[in-house]
């Protein structure tokens, strides 16, 4: 924890959230009220001089002109400003010594950052640089006050309009999604009854579905038992198929055997005749029944 420096005036710790603290420009920082009540215009621990008084002698050292004089608060070197010689300011370009203090009003310029930077202190309020007098109270500009409260009167009309605008806006965006949750809530009632009139469709459809199946089960039972009787039906007319050949050719046989016998008594001239057991016998010619 770094440990705060002590005000050299009031040897209290320098907190800013209590006091205001001010850094003059040999960089010895004291509380503005400490300050406030040393009444010499040096530093109360150096005795560097903060505001050189412009007295009737001053003038350029280059040019010798008593006009808009500078000093350098690093060498102490006096010029003339920019408007008259610009010593001053080329005296920072040979130097590079950045602040200078204009004699008479004790204003102090920094050529680095092209600004003013005499007696700002931090604002405890806000924490904005402030400039203060030689007493440490803080310098009030008439002007700056009047810009300032025709721009907040400015401003504040402009937030007023604008609040305006973006309500009206926001009541056209809030009907216009009225709308649309209506005609929402429209399209979701619609959309329930035809889902509920799907369900009764889809219990319905169950149901056949269910018969349907029963139907195909004892379809497939009675297929399976058609099947099954065709099968054998077909292993029957196979074997009478088989029985049959064999039987016609069996009979075929027996006619050619016959057949082959009727030849051989013909040829030999005799008559075979059919009797009555079926077999063919020889009969004798009519001649040889005369002898």
């Amino acid at each position: 924890m770094t440990e705060l420096p002590n005000c050299p005036v009031c040897l209290e710790r320098m907190e800013e959230s209590v006091a205001g603290i001010l850094t003059i420009l040999c960089n010895h920082s004291f509380h503005v009220d400490c300050l406030h009540q040393w009444f010499d215009t040096s530093c109360p621990v150096c005795r560097y001089c903060q505001t050189p008084e412009e007295v009737a002698d001053n003038r350029c050292m280059k040019c010798g002109s008593h006009e808009s004089l500078w000093i350098c608060l690093i060498c102490g070197n006096i010029g003339c400003g920019r408007y008259v010689g610009l010593h001053a300011y080329r005296h920072f370009q040979e130097t590079q010594h950045t602040y200078a203090m204009e004699l008479g009003n004790n204003k102090v310029w920094d050529y680095i950052g092209d600004n003013y930077v005499h007696r700002l202190v931090q604002n405890k309020s806000d924490g904005k640089l402030v400039q203060v007098d030689e007493g440490g109270n803080p310098v009030r500009d008439e002007k700056v006050d009047s810009l300032n409260l025709e721009y907040t009167y400015l401003l504040t009309n402009q937030l007023e309009s604008q609040r305006l605008y973006f309500e009206e806006k926001m009541n056209e965006v809030e009907r216009t999604i009225l709308e649309k949750v209506h005609v929402l809530e429209e399209e979701k009632m619609n959309l329930t009854k035809e889902c509920s009139h799907f369900h009764a469709e889809l219990e319905l459809a169950n149901k056949e579905k269910q018969q349907s199946e029963k139907k195909c089960v004892q379809l497939q039972s009675r297929m399976k038992k058609i099947l099954t009787d065709l099968q054998e039906e077909r292993e029957m007319n196979k074997s009478l198929q088989r029985n049959q050949d064999e039987w016609k050719h069996r009979e075929t046989e027996d006619l050619r055997e016959q057949l082959r016998d009727v030849m051989f008594y013909n040829a030999e001239g005799g008559h075979v005749i059919l009797g009555a057991s079926g077999t063919l016998q020889p009969k004798h010619t009519r001649r040889k029944k005369q002898r």
